[in-house]
């Protein structure tokens, strides 16, 4: 046995600490972005004790610092959260219910127009990317119970017949960023409301300077109306389509890929695009003294729908597969706490959501232009227990405050750098 053997006595102290220092980016990119005050500005007509971006900047905080639900808020008053951000008081998760069900639908729209407004406070230090691939998939999120508004049944891969809520989200494959998040019932089909919300989603694009969007969805959003959308929207797209047997009418004959015997490829017409496809075969082996029929086995097959011209059928699944990316992104959103609790009022699920995607674009802001190396890519788990839960001491001397971090921290100075970058991120831009 290494070590010393003498017991470890525990001892209460008076001096304050937290948990939550590396909170602080936080803060700094709030501040620094204007985030409240922009709130505060747009949603007047809310009343209540508490101003509501200070209810939105207490659930974003809470859900960084690792809470799921309301019964969490208490922990932001005890652990020295509440003083890192100069709150004078935590609302208790009965008040918190109530605002929630009284601002749902007024702040929804308002908080949808703040994360774009995010997204450009990011390209104006970034750059504005000159092409973009725009990803939108569904997620299902199970409820328990019979008192969430909007719980119903439907698609449900996971847990059939399990009511669930089917919100649709939207990212940027190459940035990382978010675009939006569409609330919906569990009843709703994938495609329910995608046209209207790909028609805003590509003005704003451009609006920003992008020059070349590509759009990329499965085959739930798949559908004739679909495929007139983007083309009268004029980009580029990658949809896959289901595997019905009338499409495989349609491509005839398919042909060997001379690179991998494995690959058959196909392509036809549909809907003024390129329908193509790909087949992965395996030949079955005969027993001796069987005669070589040349049987084979389809193993995956796919098809995809694309109006990039010359663009071969296995380029084309290539393409779709790297804006698979969607899934780690929706992943980054569950450990968040996405989905994780849900209120009796449709408009409060719709804010919960608004606002949990609003913390997913502060940590994604954070890790991208305030962090360097691996952390660049780091999800919501490390970030958390690494970083924004680095122990600290406060103190307060000739009326100012402090946060005193140990001398031996090894991401003392990480935090430090990435402070100073926040800096980069102001002014706003104009409301």
């Amino acid at each position: 046995m290494q070590g010393d053997g003498e017991a470890l006595r525990l001892r209460r102290s008076a001096g304050e600490m937290t948990d939550g220092a590396g909170l602080l980016l936080v803060r700094k990119l709030w501040d620094r972005m204007e985030l409240g005050a922009y709130i505060d500005q747009q949603a007047k007509e809310i009343g209540g004790r508490y101003r509501p971006s200070l209810m939105v900047e207490m659930w974003v905080a809470l859900l960084l610092y690792g809470g799921t639900g309301m019964d969490d808020l208490p922990r932001l008053a005890k652990r020295g959260v509440r003083r890192l951000f100069g709150w004078k008081s935590v609302p208790d998760p009965t008040t918190y219910g109530r605002w929630l069900r009284r601002a749902g639908e007024k702040l929804t729209s308002h908080l949808d127009a703040l994360l774009w407004r995010m997204v450009l406070m990011r390209w104006k230090v970034a750059g504005v990317p000159g092409e973009v691939m725009l990803v939108l998939d569904s997620h299902v999120a199970v409820r328990y119970g019979e008192k969430q508004a909007g719980a119903e049944k439907g698609y449900n891969p996971k847990k059939p017949g399990r009511r669930s809520h089917h919100p649709l989200v939207a990212f940027l494959a190459e940035t990382g960023d978010c675009m939006g998040v569409r609330w919906r019932a569990g009843n709703a089909h994938t495609a329910e409301g995608a046209c209207a919300w790909i028609e805003e989603l590509v003005k704003r694009l451009r609006e920003a300077g992008v020059e070349r969007i590509t759009l990329r969805m499965d085959k739930g959003f798949f559908s004739k109306e679909m495929v007139r959308t983007l083309q009268r929207l004029e980009v580029d797209y990658v949809l896959k389509v289901p595997a019905h047997k009338a499409y495989r009418r349609l491509l005839g004959p398919l042909r060997q890929s001379k690179k991998d015997e494995r690959l058959w490829t196909g392509s036809a017409s549909l809907y003024g695009a390129r329908l193509l496809a790909v087949e992965q075969r395996r030949e079955l082996k005969t027993a001796d003294g069987e005669l070589e029929l040349g049987a084979v086995e389809l193993q995956k097959r796919a098809y995809v729908l694309t109006n990039l011209p010359g663009l071969h059928a296995i380029s084309a699944w290539r393409l779709y597969n790297s804006g698979a990316v969607v899934e780690s992104r929706i992943k980054e959103l569950v450990q968040l706490g996405a989905g994780a609790t849900a209120v009796d009022d449709l408009g409060g699920n719709q804010l919960l959501w608004g606002m949990t995607v609003l913390a997913y674009q502060v940590q994604h802001t954070i890790r991208t232009q305030g962090l360097s190396g691996s952390w660049r890519r780091a999800e919501p788990n490390r970030l958390r227990n690494w970083l924004f839960r680095m122990p600290a001491k406060l103190t307060a001397h000739a009326r100012k405050r402090y946060v005193q971090i140990m001398r031996e921290e090894s991401l003392g100075d990480l935090l430090l750098r990435a402070l100073r970058r926040m800096e980069a991120l102001g002014p706003p831009l104009p409301v």
